[in-house]
């Protein structure tokens, strides 16, 4: 019922109203989670294991040098040094790279953004998909995507592909009429009568009152339902940086193997030469009169600084970067570094139906006209990009008089906008 909504069906939501259940209600979409910034995406570079593993050597590596005989020479500090700044340019490396292609995708999404038509004050006026509001009269054509749920109060032989919501590749058709329900059929998954946000209109046009937004809508739950039972919030590891465990790749997962088993050998390693060490009594032979114990555990410090392989990261880093940078070239964004290796791993990709890799869309490539083949170029639906050439001689054909008529009665018999 319209009044359910306090809108009328030929003049509208009120402005004012609109605005103030924009308030009430948030924008019409999905809920992200909050994008990190440079600075977290450094910090949380340095909470891998094997990270962590080189910065305990590194400091391990200046307390002996510190505490030794020449603590005065400012060379014998090299190692320690060296190890932070590897560590430290690894993760710089890695976040400066996942945050250019964060600000990519977010670029893509703001050119991408979508608008549509509703009824506001008795007035057609064009607004933004996440300014749509319950109770808004929202006016769909062939070729618009339903921006929210809706349910339908004028509808002329209009059709809509409900394959983002169900998986089905065939249109379905919608009514504005209520029909009665018979006793003991089930209750459909998406009504006759509605369209649901996501979904696009293959065929004619309607008008519908919105009754969902955002989180509320059908592909909202579905959201949700991904999302586990946090409701899509982060979970945090450190009380503070996001855990993304669950997400690892495979490459990922390998080095925390390889830091753990590392880290584990090269302690009990040191351990080992500690306890022969002492039962030897070895003493620092500059100094014999210091205790046996003290010049093993810098000797067992020193052999731990050795066995940590301080290149790993740095090398995987720079590699997954230059594959980053190749993918990039290709146009394709890599939002995290690490799943250039997984992409890399994949040797099977499986698809069911159109829709799941390609847009569901089809362009003109080839035309008939006055006898003559010609071959259409171009990029998606840009009208500003593209040639109509001869098929036989490559020759361009966009001002010849057949190929003018033949898409002028294409126009005319078409309602497409661009």
């Amino acid at each position: 019922n319209a009044k359910d909504f306090d809108t009328d069906l030929q003049q509208g939501l009120k402005s004012q109203k609109a605005a103030q259940i924009l308030e009430r209600d948030g924008p019409n979409q999905l809920e992200k989670p909050p994008k990190p910034t440079l600075l977290m995406l450094f910090v949380m570079q340095l909470t891998g294991f094997v990270i962590i593993l080189l910065m305990v050597a590194a400091v391990a590596s200046l307390v002996v040098n510190g505490t030794g005989p020449n603590r005065g020479d400012i060379l014998s500090y090299t190692t320690g040094k060296a190890i932070f700044i590897i560590v430290m340019i690894n993760a710089g490396i890695a976040a400066w790279t996942e945050h250019k292609a964060g600000d990519a995708l977010e670029a893509l999404s703001k050119m991408t953004q979508a608008s549509i038509y509703v009824v506001r004050d008795g007035k057609e006026v064009k607004v933004d998909v996440p300014d749509i509001v319950k109770g808004d009269l929202v006016v769909l054509g062939t070729g618009d995507v339903v921006p929210a749920d809706l349910r339908l109060v004028e509808a002329e032989d209009i059709k809509v592909a409900e394959m983002a919501l169900t998986g089905e590749p065939d249109d379905v058709a919608k009514t504005w009429k209520m029909k009665p329900k018979k006793e003991g059929e089930p209750e459909k998954l998406t009504p006759e009568n509605c369209c649901f946000s996501g979904c696009s209109v293959t065929n004619g046009k309607g008008k519908g009152i919105v009754i969902a937004t955002g989180m509320g809508t059908r592909i909202g739950r579905i959201a949700q339902l991904i999302a586990g039972d946090n409701g899509g919030k982060q979970k945090k590891k450190c009380f503070c940086l996001p855990d993304m465990s669950a997400n690892a790749t495979p490459l990922q997962n390998s080095l925390e193997k390889l830091g753990g088993r590392i880290g584990i050998m090269a302690i009990g390693v040191c351990v080992i030469i500690f306890i022969i060490g002492v039962a030897m009594d070895r003493t620092d032979p500059s100094n014999p009169d210091s205790p046996a114990w003290l010049y093993m555990i810098l000797i067992a410090v020193t052999l731990a600084v050795a066995a940590i392989p301080e290149g790993i990261p740095l090398c995987v880093t720079i590699s997954l970067s230059i594959g980053c940078k190749d993918m990039v070239s290709k146009n394709v964004l890599v939002r995290k570094l690490a799943a250039v290796e997984t992409l890399g791993s994949a040797s099977v990709i499986c698809s069911d139906k159109t829709g799941t890799l390609t847009e569901g869309k089809m362009t003109m490539v080839n035309m008939y006209a006055g006898g003559v083949d010609y071959t259409v170029e171009g990029k998606g639906f840009d009208p500003t990009v593209g040639k109509i050439k001869n098929a036989r001689t490559g020759a361009e054909a966009t001002q010849e008089l057949s190929v003018k008529s033949a898409l002028l009665s294409a126009v005319l018999c078409c309602n497409t906008t661009l």
